[in-house]
């Protein structure tokens, strides 16, 4: 299998080529590929070391970590004060000499600069790091082959020594080709056991096709480099891509954090990993102190928004997410900004504000039409039965199935807008009682459809001369009788409905009888019969007591 490209040919690295006495921290993490680390900790040295000596191989090293961030300049500048300091330091010496080869074509010009070299490693023939520095300078310039030829003469050197082979896998790895590279690391871990940047290389060529034998190779770093905190950094990485595992992935990270060896970028991975692992209050003050110091870093910025929104969803959220989704250009947004924007406008009740940005997350992502829903309601509550439905709609066509709670929210649309079109309010209460007939079907032991279509018909009989409601309501009373506490607000609205029902039939057998109210008593009982049961789940209604009151039959 293809091993994923981490590293590019910028990013070449070269095994240790300078001394390794005492602490190897930077130049592990300069081994390991970690340029921005390794140069924090190479400066920190700078400017605590007592020897000449000493402060010229720190210059040498962030000299080296800017070449790799492609700083040249910044490299030449340290090279330069490291030569100052300790003009026989031999490394500084081939750091010049590297920057200068890179821009050299001649024939003549670059004899002289090989043999500048050679110069440089015959001051010292027993120090196998001489042409391997060499050797990267090469590197740098794009001459592979001549580069070749100084690995070869390191191996002479010392043939059972690792470096050369780091340097080799190095090489390969910039080619993109990731077996040849790992086995190289291998022959390297092979010969010196020590090389922790081999092993944190390999481990990271794995990282993306064999997470256990990544995570191997990182534990024989912890026996040979307990402390290494690069290790602790992959590890966190590894965890992190690992499904429930983020607290791992904290623990990990932040241990890498704490060696106090870590940039920007460094802090933002982490608060990413807090931030997964709902450590909110944790990666606040993080993050914070960022923004404060690049107030302009777009993954920060984000990152403190995100960050609010889980924390103090008000207004201050709202203001965070919202000066990021404005100050940003377009096309630096990504889905998740417009849904964090959403999210916090939908908590705050700015309604129209959050649909607008879920569909920008739609327009980002169309995976995520299943927001259609989160806007129809939003409309709904921001009183826009229209567009409402419209968007009720689309979200039905997205699942393309059928949704009893959809159509119960259109149905309730539509007699939403009839009550408020009598124009074409006979239209409108048509379309809610086809939706609430839809919701009886799916649902037909449910209440909800037949007491809305109970209301819809009511609407469309307003003078309740058709009696259209009653089917309706008498099978909600016959589907929620058995719970009159949980559905006393439903009964009482039907057992009224067919009071004031009869009450009218017996008020026209009474008008067509020139006021004898005899023969509509059986009506008349009927309506307090209906009132009554009112009274029985409500003895202080008032409509109820009036009618009670009012009628006089036996």
């Amino acid at each position: 299998m293809r091993i994923v490209k981490t590293i590019s040919c910028a990013g070449l690295v070269l095994a240790s080529i300078a001394g390794r006495a005492g602490d190897n921290t930077g130049i592990d993490l300069y081994e390991s590929g970690m340029f921005n680390v390794s140069k924090i900790y190479f400066l920190k040295q700078l400017n605590t070391s007592t020897t000449p000596e000493a402060k010229a191989e720190a210059c040498f090293y962030i000299g080296e970590n800017y070449l790799q961030l492609n700083k040249p300049d910044s490299a030449d500048y340290y090279y330069r004060q490291g030569l100052e300091l300790a003009p026989l330091y031999l490394f500084n010496q081939i750091g010049l000499q590297k920057l200068a080869l890179k821009n050299l074509t001649g024939k003549d010009e670059l004899k002289k600069a090989e043999q500048a070299f050679k110069d440089i490693i015959k001051s010292d023939r027993k120090n196998i790091r001489l042409p391997l520095a060499v050797a990267q300078a090469y590197v740098y310039a794009g001459n592979i082959s001549k580069a070749n030829d100084f690995i070869r003469d390191a191996k002479k050197i010392d043939s059972k020594n690792g470096l050369p082979y780091v340097v080799e896998g190095d090489i390969l790895w910039a080619q993109e080709k990731y077996g040849d590279a790992a086995s190289k690391y291998d022959m390297a871990i092979y010969f010196s056991p020590e090389l922790v940047g081999a092993y944190i290389k390999n481990a990271r060529l794995y990282k993306a096709i064999n997470r256990d034998a990544a995570f191997d190779i990182l534990n024989r770093v912890g026996r040979i480099a307990p402390h290494f905190s690069g290790r602790y950094q992959l590890l966190g990485e590894l965890y992190k891509d690992i499904p429930g595992q983020s607290a791992l992935a904290a623990e990990n990270y932040g241990k890498f954090i704490d060696a106090g060896y870590y940039d920007s970028e460094n802090l933002l991975a982490y608060v990413g990993i807090l931030y997964f692992d709902k450590q909110y209050e944790k990666m606040l003050p993080i993050v914070r102190s960022v923004v404060r110091q690049q107030p302009d870093n777009l993954v920060a910025k984000r990152l403190l928004a995100y960050g609010l929104s889980k924390t103090e969803p008000g207004e201050e959220s709202i203001r965070a997410i919202r000066s990021f989704v404005e100050t940003t250009p377009e096309e630096r947004l990504i889905m998740q900004d417009y849904l964090c924007y959403a999210e916090q406008l939908e908590a705050n009740k700015h309604y129209v504000d959050a649909a607008v940005n879920y569909k920008k997350v739609i327009q980002r992502d169309e995976s995520k039409k299943i927001l259609w829903q989160n806007i129809a309601d939003l409309y709904q509550r921001s009183q826009q039965p229209d567009s409402a439905i419209r968007y009720y709609n689309l979200y039905l066509d997205f699942t393309g199935q059928p949704d009893p709670t959809v159509y119960f929210q259109i149905g309730r649309n539509y007699f939403t807008m009839a009550t408020a079109d009598s124009l074409n309010a006979a239209t409108l209460y048509a379309k809610a009682d086809s939706l609430f007939a839809m919701l009886t079907e799916i649902a037909p032991t449910r209440y909800l459809g037949f007491f809305w279509r109970a209301r819809t018909n009511s609407a469309l009989d307003p003078e309740t001369t058709e009696g259209l409601a009653q089917p309706y309501y008498e099978k909600v009373i016959e589907l929620v009788i058995d719970q009159p506490d949980r559905y006393k607000m439903q009964l009482i609205e039907a057992y009224k409905y067919f009071g004031y029902f009869h009450y009218l039939k017996a008020d026209a057998i009474t008008m067509q009888n020139k006021g004898n109210a005899k023969p509509a008593r059986e009506e008349y009982l009927k309506v307090k019969d209906y009132f009554s049961k009112v009274l029985e789940l409500d003895p202080n209604d008032a409509t109820a007591l009036k009618v009670m009151e009012d009628i006089n039959v036996q």
